[in-house]
């Protein structure tokens, strides 16, 4: 991952140094160190925006949890999350699971990191063979990232900043954009579960 940040800094730094030459359309228009210190500024504006969702979401699955509605939603959920994961039954990692999935079909995917990265420690820590993931790991990752999402806020958030005339216009495509995703891949997992059972 380093290796990849440095590798993208570096392209950065090469392209605005050939947009700037003598002919450009950039040329002599903005310095490298107001572009530097204009996008850390605004990053930083950025940051603070998405920090402010994330702690509200977090608020709301912690107090959810606490209520014990994540309990009463995992009782209800249980055969979807069965099927999905039927090697599981430890009650927290379910919870911290579905705490993973409300955050994401809300469009808080950021909040949901936190509680992906606890179900994720749990699921390792059943793992019989700890230099693979398990089918349970893969199935959980892959839900987790291409989960549907009902009010999808980060993206909404983030068009709002950018200046959008209609942010909100991106659910509609999202929600079916995000329920094929989500199936396509849950089958994927279980085909591939499938082909690498023992026969």
């Amino acid at each position: 991952m380093n290796k990849i940040w440095a590798i993208m800094l570096a392209a950065g730094i090469l392209s605005f140094g050939f947009s700037s030459l003598p002919g450009t359309a950039a040329d002599g228009s903005v310095s490298f160190s107001d572009s530097l210190f204009t996008s850390c500024e605004e990053a930083v504006y950025f940051v603070i925006g998405l920090a402010g969702i994330m702690g509200l979401w977090s608020g709301f699955m912690n107090i959810a949890k606490g209520s014990g509605l994540i309990h009463s939603l995992s009782v209800k959920c249980r055969k979807i999350m069965s099927f999905l994961f039927p090697n599981i039954k430890d009650e927290d990692t379910l919870m911290l699971m579905l705490m993973g999935f409300m955050a994401n079909i809300f469009g808080a995917g950021n909040s949901a990191t936190v509680f992906s990265l606890q179900a994720m420690k749990k699921l390792d820590e059943t793992n019989p063979r700890k230099e693979y993931a398990s089918n349970e790991m893969c199935m959980f990752a892959t839900v987790n990232m291409s989960m549907l999402q009902l009010v999808p806020v980060t993206v909404v958030d983030i068009r709002s900043r950018a200046g959008s005339a209609a942010p909100e216009d991106i659910i509609l495509p999202s929600l079916i954009a995000g329920l094929l995703s989500t199936i396509t891949s849950i089958a994927v997992c279980k085909i591939c579960e499938r082909r690498s059972a023992p026969p």
